[in-house]
């Protein structure tokens, strides 16, 4: 009976630890707050929207490396209007295009961004523009991509031996509405796999 118990719980542990390894793949998010913790958002107001740019935060995460340079593009819905991009650090950063059609960011030798936890690359300076969560077209998707068409994903730069690494675009939301759910019991959600 031990040996039995031990081999189950051999088996939860692995598929715990492999769940984990999945969910550390590296990725390049778009967030709506400086504490990298909210990816969706909902119109601020009553439409139209006006006031000053805000900013926006591209974080990459997961990378495991030095990172000597980074790439991707960000695919703006219609409801933010984007107005430009700003470096998190322009003293030690450098930039070549823009977010909308590909940018790549390149950190001074001294400087390598630290991939080895999540490190903001990137401000955009967005405005809201015509946004109404209750209007057809929602959710709204702010995805990021490749820096172009020979790059259909982020990539990255490793500052040791400057091989380039793909990554993740990672999906973030407006107007992402409630996801519908029903009241059921354990019993009825394994009576649909009989």
């Amino acid at each position: 009976m031990k040996k039995a118990l031990a081999g189950v719980l051999a088996v939860a542990m692995a598929g715990v630890l492999a769940g984990s390894a999945m969910a550390q793949v590296p990725n390049v998010q778009v967030y709506f707050d400086s504490a990298h913790t909210q990816t969706q958002a909902s119109c601020p107001g009553t439409p139209p929207f006006s006031g000053p740019p805000v900013n926006l935060y591209v974080v990459a995460n997961n990378w495991n490396m030095n990172i000597a340079g980074i790439d991707f593009s960000i695919s703006y819905p219609p409801s933010l209007v984007w107005v430009g991009d700003q470096l998190p650090d322009p003293t030690t950063q450098v930039s070549i295009g823009q977010s909308p059609t590909g940018i790549a960011i390149a950190a001074a030798n001294c400087c390598a961004f630290n991939g080895f936890a999540p490190v903001e690359v990137l401000w955009p300076l967005v405005i809201w523009g015509n946004c109404d969560c209750a209007g057809p077209g929602n959710p709204q998707s702010i995805v990021v991509g490749g820096s172009g068409p020979g790059k259909p994903v982020p990539t990255a730069v490793r500052r040791e031996d400057f091989v380039e690494f793909p990554g993740v675009g990672m999906t973030s939301l407006i107007c992402p509405g409630v996801i519908a759910t029903e009241p059921t019991t354990w019993g009825q959600v394994k009576a649909l796999y009989r």
